[in-house]
């Protein structure tokens, strides 16, 4: 049987583990010390529950080839669940209103309350703030589409009042979900990765070493993101908010950067031995350090045509070039741990 967390196969050997209760407990417990979350749990390819219970004494381990499981961090988790609440918010705004069925009407509603329950613990989390993007009178409006809608459908017969609820969706709550909330979330999503990358740069140690080199490159596509929206804002005249969004990548940048520094500390690893096609990891983050310059520079005297080059045609290969050490990394504490 093989084990594998976050696609790595587990080096642990099982001893007198008689059942897949015993082998996953040890491992949630791990997750459990270490602030992760587990998210998903597949044996032989079949979704299991998270609950690691009396269900799992009755699988034989004789009887698995092989289990896999996702675990994320806490503040990847509730970023999940953010992204989730964007994406359902998505789907809806979507919607013929043509098609809407009873059931629809339903799962709309039990979908409006999730969101009014999901939203403000996620930003508690994030230890952001309600008033942030106007997130609080967001809520408070889709609070009132729920008790409008509640109202059209109360003590009728769906055939009588389908008219008017579909003539609601389509006119007034759509718009509201494209013109209010959507942009609204945009930005407080945005808000809360730049937190995730914040929360996940703190508490590195011997235990999760491993974990936070594998995961970094998932932050990849936000940095690159959020450099793509600096060179939109400097190329269609938008400076100031070009500003602001330089200032939020030279944010996300330090912190990612300031992962692999403290990974190299505490497992003692010297960057200039770990190299891709004889150029060091030392080097490559030398070059970014000795461009990043160049774009202070380049702020500094204004040259905004000079500012989008370095970011659209240097800056964010050398940020993907330096991503693509974290595996030689990841091999490198492997064998440390063995």
């Amino acid at each position: 049987m093989k084990i594998f967390i976050n696609g790595k196969e587990l080096s642990a050997t099982l001893e007198n583990e008689k059942n897949a209760y015993e082998v996953l407990k040890p491992v949630e417990e791990w997750c459990n010390s270490n602030s992760f979350l587990i998210n998903r749990i597949l044996i032989d390819e079949k979704e299991m529950s998270l609950y690691i219970d009396e269900e799992y004494k009755n699988i034989a381990i004789e009887n698995i080839k092989k289990i896999d499981i996702e675990a994320l961090s806490h503040s990847e988790y509730y970023l999940s669940s953010m992204i989730s609440i964007i994406e359902y918010i998505e789907k809806v705004s979507k919607v013929d209103s043509i098609t809407l069925s009873e059931k629809d009407i339903e799962d709309l509603k039990d979908g409006i309350f999730w969101i009014l329950d999901s939203v403000p613990r996620a930003i508690f989390l994030y230890n952001m703030n309600l008033e942030t993007h106007g997130v609080i009178h967001i809520l408070k409006m889709l609070e009132v589409k729920l008790e409008r809608l509640n109202t059209l459908t109360d003590n009728e017969e769906y055939n009588n009042y389908s008219d008017k609820v579909k003539e609601f969706f389509q006119d007034d709550f759509k718009p509201f979900l494209n013109d209010k909330v959507l942009p609204s979330m945009d930005m407080v999503l945005q808000d809360a990765k730049i937190n995730a990358i914040i929360i996940f740069a703190n508490n590195i140690n011997e235990n999760n070493a491993l974990y936070k080199i594998g995961t970094l490159p998932k932050f990849q596509p936000f940095i690159i993101e959020i450099l793509d929206e600096v060179v939109d804002k400097l190329q269609t005249g938008k400076d100031k908010e070009a500003f602001i969004y330089a200032e939020k990548f030279s944010h996300i940048v330090g912190l990612s950067f300031s992962v692999l520094s403290k990974v190299a500390e505490i497992c003692s690893i010297d960057y200039s031995n770990i190299k891709i096609d004889n150029i060091s990891l030392l080097d490559s983050i030398n070059d970014f350090n000795s461009m990043m310059n160049n774009l202070l520079d380049a702020f500094s005297n204004e040259d905004y045509i000079s500012i989008a080059d370095l970011l659209e045609y240097e800056i964010k290969e050398k940020i993907e070039n330096i991503m693509d050490y974290t595996p030689l990394l990841e091999e490198y504490i492997e064998r440390l741990n063995v």
